[in-house]
């Protein structure tokens, strides 16, 4: 009775964890693929790209073969740099892991042809460095996988002081006429633009004036070594010599499109801008990491900005000097601009023309517009009062091309019969454009009342020129209280037992809220036209996070494309005390019926999956060092350690990942018994045959040796051992994990074997009763045994991830140097300890009777998978995942001097 219940309590809770695991699937499918589709332009090229080979010092070219630089070029400007004659502002792109030098085409043609066809009195030159061939044909499509995933293990130093070499190069191009570079990094390069400039020389404001980072993962999500780990943390103790030098820093990233950095990991805290794609005015587009380089409205708002951030007073013209000037240029473009697509000046107070006509219109909500208006030759001021108003006021424009519309001002004389503003506070900074679905110019202000601060304000006025009324012009006003404008977001859970709140907006109404709960991170939104005397009617959804980079998503609501639409948080923080909020844009013609609710479990998991999936690391090898502790201290109550474990993971809030990193391991594992059971022959064929090839014996001599150096581990783990030297430590713990899986295959077969031989001596019936019990002892110490090492297996498997990208690091570079001699230390340490004793077979969980030393190594092992746990719910999570394998050796290292000294 008892059996069966155990059984049907196992069953149970595995079905719960598939359950788990297939909604996180789903989660993470939903995640890769649920995104906007790709609306870019494609950038095209004014001539053939050209790419001139800049060489640097011979001694420098000898001790980075892998590494080159080039100078862009097209048409007439290639001959000029063939002869080296450069005469421009030097920018200098750096691409990222596996990444092209001729990605820079895109940002240096539109440069180039904005220069011509501007006529502007100076030009950039363009340079870019190949750090290493493109290796995709040597791992399929691994050249799409982010730097974190792929990480360059040690090489990224050695990017870094390459590029520092590049840097001093250009600038000696220019013989002094030049003093600072403008440094563009994609992804991985972008890290390496700011170490080149931060941790291989001493800080110079000369060196670098601007910096921007397209999609770099700033705050990574894979450090699998301490290079890595060693590289971010000096970064990081010398940004503020950043901010100190005056260097302008802009981090752009692409939005949900990229998948492989989130805009979490964008945020640079030495940044002056941090921004996403889908925000920066004109563009509204997310990108993903490839596109993110070609997006022609990304790529001309960074060029405009960079043409804004010169000096033209200068001779020859430079990048401004003052980081505050460059800010106004690179701000306008990136972040918030008011007008058209050059820097305008702003003027604090405008003087009004004489002459102008001057509408006031008390009510709180209208909409002015010039369709019946005769053809005028003065300025027209549209006054709304401010006396006994609500709070907020909102005006959204249609059309409106003034550069100065909006101002605060004292209506004080007299003009006709009524009073009239002579001059006012000009008020268009605060002002921003807006994407509109129609693709017509949109400008928009939100402003609080109680901020206008200017002595003896009456009016806020909008003036509108007489170029501009010669289009159709809308200009729609909404005084309103914050309260009143707020829409309440259902919740999933809520709604099964209540109808779901709604909110209805009123005709003339342009302005509405909606706040995020603390938990929440997806929305669905809908809206229905309740009453609309607008055919074309639409609505605007800004998506705002104020803690990190303001509006990160907008949607369009349409006539034929009302919702529900989803919107998910990007940069959600779990302590903080400010949270997302929505800010909608209604057509005034309209009323709407306005439904948000949050978003569905499959999209909150895709956040979930997107935000935490890192974590997943940690916790799997933390709960195989709890089971391992269970198995030496097999036989014993084990329910403390299930239920600690349990109420850790409740306080630590990693009772997900723990659920989830249980069903992978229960998946794992079943794969990996059947892979022992079906597969084991074509593992050992696999192991022949490379054996046969490596040594030019025929198969059956192969098969024969791989035989004999089973019975001789010793030789094995000489000949694994020797490869570390002529290789890399990464590659022999990859094969020290194959030869562990031919091992478990063999145990299998000779498990096998026992139960045929207990089978026929059943059927002796002299020694049936004397066999029986001695051979089911036998049976079960051997079904233990085997369950024992595939725990060990698995973990190996495990450990060895961070393996992967050292190999693949090593694969790249082998044509230059056979041997990676930038592999970690600390992790070629691990591999040592972790392949001599799994090939050696010490690697045993040790059947002995001293229970007080088993008892002491089961908790041991314990402490270990709750430290390995606790990582996981540390500010910074993925620093600690280069830590797996020394703990892992560590523990090995116990295991096996149980089993030696028994």
């Amino acid at each position: 009775m008892l059996q069966t219940r155990c059984v049907l309590i196992y069953t149970i809770t595995f079905f719960l964890l598939m359950s788990f695991l297939l909604f996180y699937i789903l989660g993470a499918a939903r995640y890769v693929t649920d995104f906007e589709e790709n609306t870019c332009d494609m950038t095209y090229m004014f001539e053939y790209p050209q790419y001139v080979r800049i060489s640097l010092d011979n001694e420098i070219e000898e001790q980075y073969p892998r590494y080159e630089l080039y100078a862009y070029g097209e048409g007439f400007v290639t001959e000029k740099l063939r002869k080296m004659y450069f005469s421009g502002i030097p920018v200098l792109f750096i691409p990222g892991n596996a990444g092209s030098h001729e990605q820079v085409r895109s940002l240096a043609s539109v440069s180039l042809r904005k220069s011509l066809k501007d006529r502007t009195p100076f030009h950039f030159d363009y340079f870019t460095v190949s750090l290493g061939k493109d290796y995709s044909a040597l791992y399929g499509g691994i050249k799409q996988i982010n730097d974190n995933y792929v990480l360059i293990q040690g090489v990224l130093m050695d990017e870094t002081v390459y590029v520092s070499y590049c840097i001093q190069k250009i600038l000696s191009l220019y013989k002094n006429a030049v003093d600072n570079i403008i440094l563009i990094g994609h992804s991985i390069g972008g890290i390496v633009a700011k170490g080149s400039i931060l941790m291989t020389s001493n800080i110079n404001a000369t060196i670098a004036s601007i910096i921007i980072t397209l999609a770099a993962p700033h705050t990574p999500t894979l450090v699998l070594d301490h290079t890595l780990d060693n590289y971010y943390h000096n970064l990081e103790k010398r940004l503020n010599e950043i901010k100190d030098a005056e260097i302008s820093v802009v981090s752009i990233g692409g939005g949900p499109r990229d998948i492989l950095i989130t805009p979490t990991q964008i945020l640079d805290p030495a940044a002056d801008i941090n921004v996403i794609s889908s925000t920066i005015p004109d563009v509204w587009k997310s990108t993903d990491h490839q596109s993110i380089l070609w997006c022609k409205q990304l790529v001309l708002s960074i060029v405009r900005s960079l043409f804004d951030s010169v000096d033209y007073t200068q001779k020859p013209p430079k990048i401004f000097s003052k980081a505050g000037e460059r800010m106004q240029a690179l701000s306008y473009h990136l972040l918030h601009r008011t007008s058209g697509k050059k820097l305008y000046p702003y003027k604090e107070t405008i003087q009004f023309e004489s002459g102008g006509e001057w509408i006031e219109n008390v009510q709180r909500h209208y909409t002015w517009t010039n369709k019946n208006l005769s053809k005028k030759t003065s300025s027209i001021y549209l006054m709304i009062r401010l006396n006994d108003q609500p709070e907020y006021l909102t005006i959204d424009t249609v059309n409106l091309e003034s550069k100065d519309w909006l101002f605060a001002c004292t209506a004080s004389s007299i003009q006709g019969q009524s009073r009239v503003c002579k001059w006012g506070w000009n008020l268009t900074n605060r002002t921003r454009i807006l994407p509109d679905p129609l693709h017509r110019p949109r400008k928009t202000v939100d402003l609080s009342l109680q901020e206008i601060k200017y002595l003896g304000v009456t009016h806020i006025i909008v003036r509108i020129t007489p170029n501009s009324l010669e289009d159709y012009i809308a200009v729609n006003v909404d005084l309103h209280s914050y309260d009143t404008r707020l829409v309440p977001i259902g919740s999933t859970l809520k709604n099964l037992f209540r109808k779901p709140k709604i909110k209805r907006s009123d005709v003339g109404h342009v302005r509405y809220y909606a706040n995020f709960d603390n938990a929440m991170n997806v929305v669905a939104i809908e809206f229905k036209v309740f009453e609309c005397t607008d055919p074309t009617h639409h609505a605007i959804v800004e998506l705002l996070e104020p803690w990190s980079v303001g509006v990160t998503q907008i949607q369009f609501f349409t006539v034929m494309d009302n919702g529900p639409k989803t919107m998910k948080v990007q940069t959600k923080y779990k302590y903080s005390t400010v949270f997302p909020s929505l800010r909608i844009t209604l057509d005034p013609a309209c009323s709407y019926v306005i439904n948000i609710n949050e978003g569905g479990i499959i999209d909150r998991l895709s956040c979930t999956v997107r935000d935490r999936w890192y974590l997943l690391y940690t916790t799997t090898i933390s709960i195989l060092l709890l089971f391992l502790s269970t198995r030496i201290n097999y036989g014993l109550e084990q329910t403390p350690v299930i239920v600690i474990t349990i109420f850790f993971s409740y306080c630590y809030d990693l009772m997900f990942e723990l659920l989830i990193a249980t069903a992978i391991l229960c998946v794992f594992t079943i794969g990996l018994c059947s892979s022992v059971i079906f597969f084991g022959s074509v593992a050992h064929n696999i192991a022949v045959r490379f054996l046969a090839r490596a040594i030019t014996f025929s198969t059956t001599w192969s098969d024969w040796l791989l035989g004999g150096l089973n019975q001789l581990p010793f030789i094995t783990t000489i000949f694994v051992l020797s490869l570390i030297p002529a290789t890399c430590g990464a590659l022999a713990m990859l094969i020290s994990i194959f030869l562990y899986f031919l091992n478990l295959t063999r145990m299998y077969e000779d498990y096998l074997e026992e139960l045929l031989m207990a089978s026929l001596q059943h059927f002796n019936w002299m020694g049936r009763f004397r066999s029986t019990k001695n051979n089911t002892e036998k049976q079960e110490d051997t079904r233990q045994k085997i369950f024992n090492h595939l725990i060990l297996f698995i973990l190996w498997c495990f450990t060895a991830v961070p393996a992967i990208p050292s190999v693949l690091v090593w694969a790249k570079n082998f044509s230059y140097d056979m041997r990676l001699s930038t592999e970690d230390s600390l992790l070629l340490q691990s591999w040592i300890i972790l392949v001599t004793c799994s090939t050696m077979g010490w690697v045993q969980i040790s059947s002995s009777n001293h229970k007080v030393r088993s008892q002491i190594l089961s908790s041991i092992l314990c402490f270990l998978g709750w430290v390995v746990f606790f990582m996981g719910a540390t500010p910074h999570p993925p620093f600690y995942q280069h830590y797996m394998p020394p703990i892992v050796a560590g523990a090995t290292a116990l295991i096996t001097l149980n089993y030696i000294f028994p």
